[in-house]
This record gives C-alpha cells, structure tokens and sequence, in this order.
C-alpha cells in the first residue's frame, strides 16, 4: 500500500505544479485562455492522437510505480538492520548502531570529532568512521583501538553474532593548542 501512497503524493505534486504553472502562463498574459482551449482541441481531434497520449501515460505510470517500489523497497531495507536470534527476529536501525558506534568513541579523548556511517553489504554490516584527530599519539595503533572498542561495543549492546566489518579513515589531524593560562588574581578586601 505504501508504493501507491508515494505514487499519489507524487503524482498530486506535479498536478498542483502543472495546473500553478498554466494558472501563472494565463495571469501573465504569454498565452490566452483561449489559445490553450485551441491546442487541447486540436489535441483530442483524432484517434491516433488520442491513442498516442494514452499509451505514453501508461508507460509514465508503469514507470513512475516501478521507480517507487524500488525506492520503497531500497528505503526498507538500508533503514534497518534485520537478523534472527535466539528470542526471535530482531530489527535494529542504523541510527541506533551509529549511536552505539558514537558513544564507543568517546572513550578516546584523541579523537576530537568522528562521522559515521552504515551500510549493509552482501548480509554483512559495515561500519565506517570518518575521524578527525588530534595529532599526539600513533595513528596505526588508535585505529585498531578505535575499531576493536567499537566493535565490541555493538556486539555487547546489540548482542549479536551478525558479520561486522569496521572501516576508519582518518580525514583530519589537528595540532592541540594548549590554551594560555589565565591567572586569577585576588580580589582587594575592603573593610568598612
């Protein structure tokens, strides 16, 4: 049901901007009413013409509702994570596995900013983390501390043995600045 809902909300958009168009063409003045009755005249004088025009909205249609299944069933199954265990079917979003991944990386106060993403590939869950650094320890070794803890992580929380592969690209390294101290001086007592 949901494919002809995304097919109705489309096709009333287009509607609404097809009939604001012709509204806005006559307000205008380019063309008259009347020379847009003229050509939807012409237009419906012949069967051929007729007969054309219904086979191209048809193929529009069966397009338009093909191109919206696919996005519907692209859309289902990129949103969530589906697998089966030991209480039954599980289904986990993939907004819920970044939060996971999120809060792992706070355990790391080199990395200073991480940007995830999830994907499902060939029934495997792929995990990548997109991190700015700070430029003070060696990178190979916190990336492998990176993915470990958050694979562990998503396997503690989610408690899953789904395949998992963790991918982190360092897209920045950033000196520390260390701010200047500011020294606190003490106030002058003033007695009555």
């Amino acid at each position: 049901m949901k494919v002809v809902h995304f097919f109705i909300y489309v096709f009333s958009v287009f509607v609404y901007l097809t009939v604001g168009s012709l509204l806005m063409i006559v307000a205008l003045r380019i063309v008259s009413m009347e020379d847009v009755f003229m050509a939807v005249r012409e237009f419906y004088g012949g069967f051929w013409n007729s007969f054309q025009t219904f086979l191209v909205g048809f193929l529009f249609i069966c397009v338009g509702l093909a191109f919206a299944k696919l996005l519907i069933a692209r859309a289902r199954s990129e949103d969530a994570l589906v697998y089966q265990s030991d209480m039954g079917r599980i289904t986990v979003s993939f907004t819920a596995i970044e939060d996971i991944a999120r809060k792992a990386l706070k355990k790391f106060l080199v990395v200073k900013d991480c940007k995830v993403k999830t994907n499902l590939r060939d029934s495997e869950l792929e995990i990548i983390l997109r991190l700015t650094i700070w430029s003070t320890l060696n990178i190979p070794d916190l990336l492998r501390d990176v993915q470990e803890e958050v694979r562990q992580k998503v396997i503690r929380v989610l408690g899953m043995e789904y395949p998992l592969e963790i991918k982190t690209e360092v897209i920045r390294v950033e000196e520390h600045k260390v701010e200047e101290e500011v020294t606190i001086r003490p106030s002058k007592v003033v007695s009555s």
